[in-house]
């Protein structure tokens, strides 16, 4: 028996899910969609979040259960009404739904890989909580309202928005990101953070992949798991 009450990624994954019953119960993405349906599967997805949290099976059992196989269906049937392709494009030049579209992106990625973190193993470790994965920073331009804030773009599974004070970051450089609740830093919604020093492809970080633990640094993973932790009961 495990005690999956207070494992990290079932309070992450259930933070995600409420994320989405909030977004789909006001509508705030701007797109026309059956938002009744979207809101019904988002309460699925919590559901099965919830039952599977109070299991106390391990989490690698869980991994491979039919409600963490039922929980990447219904994910799957939000991104069709959510985030449809014609949309997509629309939506990103729309600085209405720059936030709601970065959290929504955060909150379905976040649910439709909680089985593959599962899977990392049993033990309730930090470094298992969030996806984690090398990106490559294709950009850095000083934040246009803070001095000491840069506005990266990085390139791992997906493209980011990261805002960071790393002050000597450059572009090209490999580093392992964190993806986290999206954040607003004055104006600019960051989707990321970055946490590891610079890093070289010899060393195990390859673009798109999770790298390994010793090359993770977990101090301010740790805070933001706290402060979701004082959020999800």
């Amino acid at each position: 028996m495990a005690d999956t009450r207070s494992d990290y990624r079932f309070i992450v994954a259930e933070h995600a899910a409420g994320l989405l019953e909030e977004i789909t119960r006001t509508k705030r993405l701007p797109v026309p969609t059956n938002w009744q349906r979207a809101h019904e599967l988002a309460r699925e997805a919590h559901s099965l979040v919830k039952k599977m949290r109070y299991s106390f099976i391990p989490p690698t059992m869980l991994a491979v259960s039919e409600d963490a196989r039922r929980l990447q269906e219904v994910v799957r049937r939000l991104t069709e009404l959510l985030l449809p392709r014609e949309w997509l494009d629309r939506l990103r030049g729309d600085p209405r739904a720059r936030r709601p579209l970065a959290e929504t992106r955060y909150a379905l990625r976040t649910l439709y890989g909680l089985p593959a973190r599962l899977a990392l193993g049993d033990e309730n470790d930090p470094y298992y909580a969030f996806d984690i994965e090398c990106v490559t920073v294709t950009s850095v331009q000083r934040h246009p309202r803070a001095e000491k804030l840069y506005v990266t773009a990085a390139k791992g599974r997906l493209a980011y928005t990261i805002v960071t004070n790393i002050q000597d970051i450059r572009r090209g450089e490999l580093r392992a990101a964190a993806i986290l609740p999206p954040r607003e830093f004055m104006g600019v919604v960051s989707e990321a953070m970055y946490c590891s020093r610079r890093l070289t492809a010899g060393e195990g970080c390859e673009p798109g992949k999770r790298p390994p633990r010793s090359l993770v640094e977990l101090g301010e993973i740790g805070a933001v798991l706290r402060e979701l932790a004082r959020t999800v009961h």
